[in-house]
């Protein structure tokens, strides 16, 4: 029973034993209901499998513990079935408890006081009935072992390679393994199983492990590879002492790494110290510290330098060109203060002004309170020296005292006033007036003070003298004439010009003018005058001639010719001509045709309207005009009677006109054809005479025959004669060419042949005219006229 429960009820008993004792029991009365413990039968543990691998789990069963029964393992569980996972053999204890309780109870009369009092007697017959209750628990215990055998367990032993420098990847493992049943296999770092036991290349870090033996148990670790901590630097910069300077410095201290610290500067020998000197302003440099691995740290650092020394200067013109009354102001920043001024090669001052300075150029240097130096070039100007020019108007015709100076200033400051040496008395105005013959000089002074001097001389003008030379107008109306005018002496280098009555102008020559007679006048910068008279002629005046003459050939002729010719004027050009009987020709050229024996008169008028004098062409008649020839015929040949020179023969056909035979120049003609013939004579003037009488003529020919068919093609011949020829009957052909005079001048041959013939035959040396050609075929003939061309 539990002890607990005995305690409970032994408290309980006690008390009621104190309460009866107190109470007058008039009577108790007990009941009591119990039953026997039921022990356990063999108690049982069924284990669910042995031999393991160290930390397989494993499920041991409890058995023959009745249902009633409290189990409790050795591992501190309570229920029917467990898991343990053993590293090693192990034996395991269960318990299984039976608990039996037994239940009493009794019945108690006690009589109860009025008073309430237990120890003092009262009349009052009341009595106080109660039920006490007692519980008794029996236990029963069993017991039971299991043993789980464990294979022996796997050892791992790890030789680690920590990384040498931070960040790297030289890390390295090598695992040595023992226990267990042998073959090892390995899986590091989640990777598949190897039987490498060694792994390389590592970054720092924390790997998981796991060793399998040849049963297939495994071991589950972890190993860490670790690295030193990263190199760093700690610095302090010291900077320049100037812009520019190499008086730097670096202090660097190394931490990390693994000790052992050599410092090095841009890529430099390795030193033991972190200290670097001598170093540019305003530089960066690569700084880099090592340790006794090996391990490198870069930092890149820069020397600074105080702010450059900036230079403002204000410098002050001279007040003249050569005074030395020039200054500079200088205003300095940057650099360290306070600072001192240093012209050219002179002392150090701590003034930042300079005076007393001359037009140059010069140079100031500034030193801080660091010593530093800076030197700037300046330049002191000066303004452009003040330049007189002075120009002069000659004394003239208004009086001794009217010449006159003008002064022209340059450079200098501001505005300049001027003063004649030979007068106390300076003006503003630059011209001075009122001045006679003789030698000045003119004194000017600028704004400033400054002074220039100019020298000038007033003569007297020559007297004024215009000369004039006439340009001829272009005709005798026309508004294009002029004068040139040439002037002399007179006051200053300007003149005007004009026609009296007219404005003046500036050019020496006057134009628009017509023929006359013009007055002219000059005028100088004084305003003194001079005149000319001058006459503007017609430049282009008509002249009028006779040419050429052709006389008439053949008295009582028409066709002389004339031409007269015209200088001068203005085309286009009307020209009259009048014959002997006071007629006017109907063309008014300077050429005429067709003119007849006579004398003309001819005037012209051109397009201004302009004329000239007359001119007289006479035409006369060469040559007499032979008489009228006279002919006769003779049978077939025609004759001229008493022939002279210069005969040509001329035949017509109907109303046809005549036309003139080709090479018929004799005074004997045989026609080639019908017609009517006659003849005109020619003298050596070419004089001809009225032709003959008409002889008509009629040649006789064959009648065409059927049996022979000619045709010239063309005809008019050009350069071939070319024939068509058909015959029945086959023969040869012949063909002979006549001229006028019935001379055979070609003749041709065709072979014997039947039907149709084509043939042709160059005409070079046959002259232009017209010719009778004649084809026989043995008994057969044609005859035709052809015209060569």
């Amino acid at each position: 029973m539990d002890v607990r429960l005995h305690s409970v009820i032994w408290f309980f008993r006690h008390v009621l034993v104190c309460i009866v004792a107190t109470i007058s029991v008039t009577s108790v009365a007990w009941a009591t209901d119990a039953a026997d413990p039921q022990a356990p039968t063999a108690l049982g543990i069924t284990v669910g499998a042995s031999p393991v691998c160290p930390g397989t789990t494993v499920a041991l069963t409890a058995t023959e513990c009745p249902t009633n029964g409290a189990l409790r393992w050795s591992t501190g569980q309570t229920t029917t079935a467990i898991n343990v996972a053993p590293t090693q053999t192990t034996v395991y204890s269960l318990s299984c408890l039976v608990s039996v309780t037994t239940v009493e109870t009794r019945t108690v009369t006690v009589p109860v006081s009025s008073t309430g009092s237990s120890s003092t007697a009262t009349s009052s017959t009341a009595v106080s009935t109660s039920v006490v209750t007692t519980t008794n628990v029996t236990t029963n215990t069993t017991t039971a072992q299991a043993t789980v055998q464990v294979h022996p367990g796997i050892v791992l032993n790890s030789s680690i390679t920590n990384v040498s420098c931070n960040n790297a990847k030289d890390g390295n493992v090598l695992f040595t393994p023992s226990g267990g049943s042998g073959g090892y296999q390995f899986q590091f770092n989640n990777m598949p199983l190897q039987a490498s036991n060694q792994y390389g290349n590592l970054i720092a870090g924390t790997y998981p492990v796991t060793v399998r033996d040849s049963r297939g148990c495994t071991l589950q670790s972890t190993v860490q590879v670790t690295q030193p901590p990263a190199l760093a630097l700690s610095l302090t910069v010291v900077g320049t002492k100037c812009t520019g300077g190499s008086d730097g410095g670096i202090i660097a201290v190394a931490s990390g790494g693994n000790g052992g610290y050599r410092y090095f500067l841009n890529g430099g020998t390795l030193q033991l110290t972190g200290t670097f000197v001598d170093l540019k302003a305003n530089a960066t440099y690569s700084l880099g510290v090592s340790d006794r691995n090996g391990c490198v740290f870069f930092q890149d650092v820069k020397v600074g330098a105080p702010n450059a020394i900036e230079v403002k200067l204000t410098p002050q013109l001279t007040r003249c060109t050569g005074t030395t009354d020039g200054s500079v102001s200088v205003v300095v920043t940057g650099g360290t203060a306070p600072y001192q001024y240093q012209l050219g090669g002179g002392a150090f001052q701590t003034g930042a002004q300079f005076t007393g300075l001359s037009a140059k150029a010069y140079d100031v240097t500034i030193r801080d309170a660091n010593g530093c130096l800076t030197t700037q070039p300046f330049t002191i100007g000066q303004p452009s020296p003040l330049q007189l020019t002075a120009t002069s108007k000659q004394v003239n015709c208004f009086g001794p005292t009217s010449g006159t100076i003008a002064v022209t200033p340059s450079g200098g400051t501001g505005a300049v006033t001027y003063q004649l040496t030979s007068t106390k008395v300076s003006q503003t105005s630059n011209v001075f007036t009122g001045v006679g013959v003789g030698d000045y000089t003119v004194v000017g002074t600028d704004a400033n003070g400054c002074t220039s001097l100019v020298s000038v001389t007033v003569t007297q003008a020559e007297v004024l003298k215009v000369q004039a030379t006439p340009v001829p107008a272009t005709c005798c109306v026309c508004p294009t004439g002029a004068v040139n005018l040439i002037s002399s002496g007179g006051s200053g280098i300007l003149r005007q010009f004009q026609v009296a009555g007219q404005p003046y102008q500036v050019g020496s020559q006057i134009g628009g003018l017509r023929p006359n007679s013009y007055l002219l006048r000059v005028i100088d910068e004084a305003g003194c005058t001079d005149s000319v008279r001058a006459v503007v002629t017609d430049g282009q005046a008509l002249t009028l001639s006779v040419a050429s003459v052709k006389d008439i050939v053949c008295k009582g002729n028409t066709d002389g010719e004339a031409t007269v010719q015209i200088a001068g004027g203005k085309k286009p050009f009307t020209y009259y001509w009048t014959t002997e009987r006071k007629d006017t020709l109907k063309t008014y050229t300077p050429s005429q045709a067709s003119l007849s024996e006579g004398t003309y008169t001819v005037s012209v008028v051109d397009s201004n309207r302009c004329t000239t004098s007359t001119a007289f062409v006479n035409v006369k008649a060469l040559f007499l005009v032979p008489t009228k020839p006279v002919l006769a015929q003779s049978g077939g040949t025609l004759n001229v009677v008493e022939p002279p020179a210069g005969i040509q023969w001329y035949v017509r056909n109907g109303t046809d006109p005549g036309t003139a035979v080709p090479n018929a120049t004799s005074s004997t003609l045989t026609p080639f054809a019908s017609g009517s013939y006659y003849v005109i004579v020619t003298n050596t003037g070419g004089c001809a005479s009225p032709p003959s009488d008409v002889i008509t003529f009629v040649l006789t020919a064959p009648e065409p025959d059927a049996g022979l068919s000619v045709r010239v093609v063309p005809n008019p011949i050009v350069d071939r004669l070319r024939l068509e020829i058909e015959q029945v009957e086959r023969s040869a052909v012949q063909v002979q060419l006549l001229d006028a005079t019935g001379r055979t001048i070609r003749a041709y041959e065709i072979p014997a042949f039947t039907g149709k013939k084509q043939a042709e035959w160059p005409m070079s040396g046959i002259t232009t005219g017209t010719y009778l050609l004649k084809v026989n075929a043995d008994s057969r003939q044609s005859v035709l006229r052809v015209l060569v061309q």
